[in-house]
């Protein structure tokens, strides 16, 4: 088992609502298939041009635009702009370039 939950103080704090949003939205509508979201310190910390990571177990185009409109809609909510999910089946190896 790793890190079940580190959350880093000193970024944004509207990036942090953000990222929260997108977690509580994610959960209603996909949660039994999300494994862990890992996201990066800002919307301007990019790999791949994605600044957040959404892993599940078995990554598919329905699960992906589904991740794709948890993001606008918490963009939406919040108010805020720069959230670049990308969806990965649990075990790609970008998935070590996030951590």
């Amino acid at each position: 088992m790793g890190i079940a939950y580190i959350l880093e103080m000193r970024v944004e704090k509207g990036w942090l609502k953000l990222i929260r949003r997108f977690e509580e939205i994610l959960r209603e509508r996909i949660g039994d298939r999300i494994v862990r979201i890992i996201a990066r310190s800002s919307p301007e910390d990019l790999i791949y041009g994605s600044n957040v990571a959404v892993v599940v177990e078995r990554a598919d185009t329905d699960l992906t635009r589904e991740v794709s409109r948890a993001a606008l809609d918490a963009m939406e909510e919040v108010g805020m702009e720069g959230l670049s999910p990308i969806t990965i089946s649990e075990g790609d190896p970008m998935e070590h370039e996030f951590g």
